[in-house]
């Protein structure tokens, strides 16, 4: 950092001090800190994008391609009860497979569409009963309409699948 002030030797072995001029003080103190405050600015409004970016998962299918999961989290819901008055708890864990064309934009949409997603799913999961879960023709059923609720929630983009990886009926 410079010098606040400058000795200057004088004609006759004086010694007179000179201030420095007030721009190179905020040229030198103030300008770093409003560089440094734009900086943190510009990199927390990115914060967010790259959380939602960073809960991406890739995964290889079948045939090599790689394919893009958007997690959503765990339900806990009570279903409804059966013709003897039980209730049934259904826990479930699923993520949704998305499009590679629109990849970026479907991520954004997901991110900012993540309540109205767990909304919709948890109403439609509570009306079902546990026999709704019984046999791969009911699982496919429940699976489709969930598919079709979450692109409601993400229209203009679609999912291509909600894949169930945690079923658990108490």
């Amino acid at each position: 950092m410079a010098q606040a002030f400058a000795l200057h030797d004088g004609t006759g072995g004086s010694r007179a001090r000179a201030h420095t001029p007030g721009k190179y003080i905020v040229l030198f103190l103030f300008a770093p800190i409003v560089l440094v405050a734009l900086a943190s600015g510009i990199w927390f409004s990115y914060a967010e994008k790259r959380a939602a970016f960073a809960a991406v998962e890739y995964r290889k299918s079948i045939d090599g391609a790689r394919e893009a999961y958007y997690p959503i989290p765990e339900f806990l819901v009570d279903l409804r009860t059966d013709d003897d008055g039980r209730t049934a708890y259904l826990r479930l864990k699923v993520s949704i497979r998305l499009n590679s064309a629109a990849l970026n934009d479907a991520v954004e949409q997901i991110d900012t569409a993540k309540p109205a997603i767990i909304e919709r799913l948890t109403l439609f999961l509570r009306e079902l009963r546990a026999e709704d879960f019984d046999g791969s023709e009911n699982m496919i059923r429940v699976k489709a309409e969930m598919l079709r609720r979450v692109n409601l929630a993400l229209s203009p983009h679609d999912a291509r699948d909600v894949v169930i990886e945690d079923l658990v009926i108490q």
